[in-house]
């Protein structure tokens, strides 16, 4: 298991220090006894210049993880290949489809802002994973996420675009992060459109770990109605983490009743803060 891990989150929706910067997405940067990973990239070089108000060297990054591929998670990637160049990418190979979500006006395209051939040539070294991996020891990505229940499914419509036909878009591209700390088992996810139940219940089954020191990430509960909200809460409840650490896309609603149920156990971070070992 990992000796220490130390998360800074470095692109949020949320900041209170007036020296960095909010933005629409999410980036954190993971640091670990068995290496450091960058686990998504914002919209923007907002958190390259986070990271350097806070004293983070990103060059001592061994891997980046994108969750997903959605503009707000991918669309600093290129800003951070440009700053270091050679770049281990670790994602789904679904992530660089044209993605849009889909309105009664028509659809909007909503995937990542780059070419994958443009990041190649400037060092990007793309690695693709359907399926659970150790990326570094004690480190997965969780690959496709078995959804076995019916209060997370998606209720947006997205498409992608394959060839040049536009297709039902389940975000099968979604993968999470876990890590096998001395407090348990920390979940990282970007936007959690397959679910906070289904990932953590995938997240124990790959890395055999039953106990969840912490929940991290977007929760996609924006939009939900509050039947579909208790749904979820009740859940992640049975599976009783230690901490959950909500942010971006979680929602208003979801965070209100998440501190109804889990009180100081869930911990509202901004950009610049830190969740670390030492808070167990």
């Amino acid at each position: 298991m990992l000796e220490y891990f130390k998360l800074t989150i470095l692109c949020e929706n949320r900041v209170i220090n007036p020296r960095l910067i909010a933005e629409q997405g999410l980036s954190i940067f993971v640091e670990t006894s068995s290496g450091n990973v960058l686990f998504d990239t914002g919209q923007t070089d907002t958190f390259i210049k986070n990271a350097e108000h806070l004293g983070i060297d990103l060059n001592t990054v061994k891997k980046v993880v994108l969750s997903h591929g959605h503009y707000d998670h991918t669309g600093g990637l290129p800003a951070l290949i440009k700053k270091r160049g050679a770049t281990e990418i670790i994602c789904h190979p679904a992530l660089i489809h044209k993605k849009y979500r889909v309105f009664p006006g028509g659809r909007l395209e909503i995937g990542v802002p780059w070419e994958k051939s443009t990041l190649i040539r400037e060092g990007a070294d793309f690695h693709f994973y359907t399926h659970p991996h150790q990326i570094l020891p004690d480190i997965w990505i969780s690959g496709e996420i078995p959804r076995h229940n019916s209060y997370e499914q998606i209720d947006e419509t997205y498409q992608q675009r394959v060839l040049e036909s536009y297709i039902q878009d389940q975000l099968h591209d979604e993968l999470f992060l876990a890590l096998n700390t001395r407090s348990g088992l920390v979940v990282l996810q970007g936007c959690g459109h397959a679910g906070a139940v289904n990932s953590l219940k995938h997240a124990m089954r790959i890395t055999h770990i039953n106990h969840i020191h912490a929940l991290i990430g977007g929760m996609h509960l924006h939009n939900a109605d509050e039947e579909r909200i208790d749904a979820i809460i009740e859940n992640i409840s049975r599976l009783n983490p230690d901490f959950i650490v909500p942010l971006h896309c979680t929602g208003f609603t979801a965070l209100h009743k998440l501190f109804n149920v889990f009180k100081d156990r869930v911990k509202l971070l901004n950009v610049g803060d830190r969740f670390e070992a030492e808070q167990n």
